[in-house]
């Protein structure tokens, strides 16, 4: 979600724990502009002061104004990315969310989930884990031995089975590993997200007469209400919404009048 002006410019200032009495005699900008930036009621003060602003937090204006929500002030070369320019293409290209694609690069586990991605692509696991593999055949080994001379224990079957089970398979567990961090980094992006602010309209409309109208059908199958016509379901879902009955007249009107287009 974007921040207003005054809410970046109150963010800056208190993430330097300063007063805007303090930020006033810093910038030479008088206090009552500062709180009327603050509180979004002092856009007219003229673009000196934003710049002035700006140049104290060493920000962007353009940062302040709400054209962009990166504060960084200097111009990156790419290079200092890493990117390819197929992979610039795609972002500058935007058919996918950048802000969600930032928000994954933001979060505490991706580089994990890099490095992992990294380490299953170019097999830097593999000796290592060919290593316990085969640390866990000789000892299979060891122990087929002894029971070929000795004659085999009891728990014998019980025990090759959870040696077998010690063996690492590469690939399932670099998957899983990958997997893991994954999940997690959406785990904790899905529970920031407000569905209900995000969902259109006519989407959140429907659910709710939806769930309306099966909380009415239950009760007409447990005899709790009676419904005589088609109109009286309506009437009640309408009232179940909140509905006032001028709109609901309304409505039933409009809906008898297209009615009777079709006739």
């Amino acid at each position: 979600m974007k921040t207003t002006m005054g809410e970046k410019i109150k963010d800056l200032r208190v993430e330097r724990h300063m007063t805007t009495k303090q930020l006033a005699q810093a910038t030479g900008i008088s206090e009552a502009v500062i709180n009327g930036l603050e509180n979004d009621i002092g856009r007219d003060v003229g673009y000196s002061r934003i710049v002035d602003l700006a140049k104290f937090f060493d920000v962007p204006t353009d940062f302040l104004l709400g054209f962009t929500e990166s504060r960084i002030t200097k111009n990156i070369e790419l290079k200092e990315l890493g990117l390819t320019d197929k992979a610039i293409e795609v972002l500058l290209a935007k058919r996918q969310d950048n802000e969600l694609v930032s928000k994954l690069i933001e979060h505490t586990e991706f580089v994990n989930l890099i490095n992992a991605i990294d380490i299953y692509i170019r097999q830097l696991a593999a000796k290592s884990i060919n290593t316990i593999n085969n640390l866990t055949v000789v000892v299979q080994r060891g122990v087929e031995n002894y029971a070929a001379g000795a004659g085999q224990p009891e728990g014998y079957d019980d025990a090759m089975k959870y040696i077998n089970e010690t063996k690492v398979d590469e690939d399932e567990f670099l998957r899983y590993r990958i997997t893991e961090r994954f999940n997690q980094i959406l785990r904790d992006l899905h529970s920031e997200f407000n569905a209900d602010e995000q969902m259109p309209s006519v989407i959140t409309d429907a659910n709710e007469m939806s769930a309306n109208m099966i909380d009415l059908l239950d009760m007409v199958k447990k005899g709790e209400v009676e419904i005589d016509s088609p109109m009286d379901a309506v009437e009640l879902m309408m009232e179940r919404m909140g509905v006032r009955e001028e709109e609901m007249q309304d409505l039933i009107g409009m809906w008898l009048n297209d009615g009777d287009d079709y006739d």
